[in-house]
Order: C-alpha cells, then structure tokens, then sequence
C-alpha cells in the first residue's frame, strides 16, 4: 500500500473528487480527515473509508472562516496522531463563466474566499505542522480554467492557486515539504453539472468525454506517494484541451 500508516487531510470530501481521493488514500492505507460546511453531509464518506479498514474523522467547518484553520489543523493532527497530507480540494464555481458582465462584488468575495484565501491560509497552518517535523505533502486542487487565466472569478482564483503552489514549494522544499497542483478539465460532477445518467461525451476534451473524480484521486494518490518524491511545484494537467 502506497500510504500504508499516512494521515492525511481532504477538504471538500463529501462528494465529487474530495470524495474520491480520500477514498483512494484509504484504499492505500492512510487515515482521513475530511471536511465538509455539515457534518451530516461527510457520513457516506466517513462510513466507506472505514469500510476500507481505516479511520475517518469528519470536521464540519466552513473554510472561509480562516480564524479557526491553525486550530482546525490542530485539531486534526491529535484525532490522527499525525498530518501528513494535505488535499485543499474544496472549491466553489456558483455563476457559469459566461455569466453577463459586470460580475457581482458579492460573487467575486465569494469564490475568492473559499477557491483562494481560505486555501492559503490553511496551506500555512499545514505549513506550519509540516515544517516541524520536516516532512509532508500538500496537493491543491486548480483548474484548467487557471491555466488559461480565464476572466472570471473561478479562473482568477485557480490562477491563483497555481501561482501559490509554485511560490509555497519553493518556500518549503528545504524542510522536507512537496507542494504540487492538479488541474483539471471537465469532471462528471455535480458542480459541473453533470449528474448520473447524463452522458459523458464531451468532443472537445482530449479523452472525448469529461474525466471521472477517481481519474483526479488517481494523481492525487501519485503525488501523495513516494513515486512522486522529485515531484515539485508542478501543476498536472487532467484531460484538458484548453492549455
């Protein structure tokens, strides 16, 4: 098992890729922390990680109140007896990106808070643990859309993700601490409007169809793993033909 003993932190896992990926790294024997806005909407996720034989420990938290991240990591780091990994995956995309111009100011604040400040300050509370005892990996979720830099909020704010990711692996490579991104295309999910039933043909993605959130897991539990040990400050790229 490629993270046999391994604790690990996936925010946004109720669904979707968070979903997936702390199903896959309990699948490779890592204990989970997963995050969701409700506690009641992380129960499905925290019943099949343990199904798996390993610990799940559900954290109801809105990650926009930043306040609380060094506490919430915390927190995290004693329920598991370590931190590990982090996955930041939680992100929002309410408004279409050909949403009519100007862009609301309370739209703008609310991508922004969840896909970017909330990201920061929960990679520097991470940070923090991980520098300590010399040793982890952080994985951010950005966008195909980021690498376009597409003039929208969800664009600007995967930008900016991936533009953190490069700054924060060069910060912390000497302490023992990866830092890479995914980005992907199209994923069969709900914030993309993709329900079960629906096709998944998509003629314009390289594969012809969207990407399933267990194709992210899949680059995500490479570069949780050793296999991607000289790994760092990448941003890998998912079934997009937009880059």
């Amino acid at each position: 098992m490629r993270l046999q003993g391994k604790k690990a932190l996936v925010t946004g896992a109720s669904r979707g890729i968070g979903k997936a990926i702390a199903l896959a790294y309990a699948s490779e024997g890592a204990d989970v922390a997963i995050t969701a806005r409700r506690a009641d909407a992380l129960a499905e996720t925290a019943a099949a990680i343990r199904e798996r034989g390993r610990t799940a420990y559900p954290v109801a938290w809105d990650l926009t109140d930043v306040a609380r991240a060094g506490a919430r990591l915390a927190e995290v780091k004693a329920a598991l007896g370590g931190l590990d990994i982090l996955v930041n995956n939680a992100g929002v995309l309410r408004l279409p990106a050909d949403h009519p111009a100007p862009t609301p100011e309370a739209e703008w604040d609310y991508v922004m808070d969840t896909n970017l400040k909330a990201l920061f300050f929960i990679c520097r509370a991470a940070a923090e643990i991980m520098t300590a005892q010399k040793g982890g990996v952080i994985i951010n979720l950005a966008s195909d859309a980021g690498l376009r830099a597409a003039p929208h909020p969800y664009g600007i704010s995967k930008w900016g993700v991936i533009g953190l990711t490069k700054g924060l692996a060069r910060q912390l490579v000497g302490h023992g601490v990866r830092v890479n991104a995914i980005a992907p295309g199209p994923v069969a999910t709900e914030m993309m409007g993709w329900h079960p039933g629906k096709p998944l043909d998509a003629p314009t993605l390289p594969l012809g169809r969207y990407s399933l959130p267990e194709e992210i897991a899949g680059v995500a539990l490479f570069l949780a793993s050793e296999d991607a040990a000289a790994v760092i400050g990448q941003t890998l790229v998912v079934n997009s033909a937009n880059t």
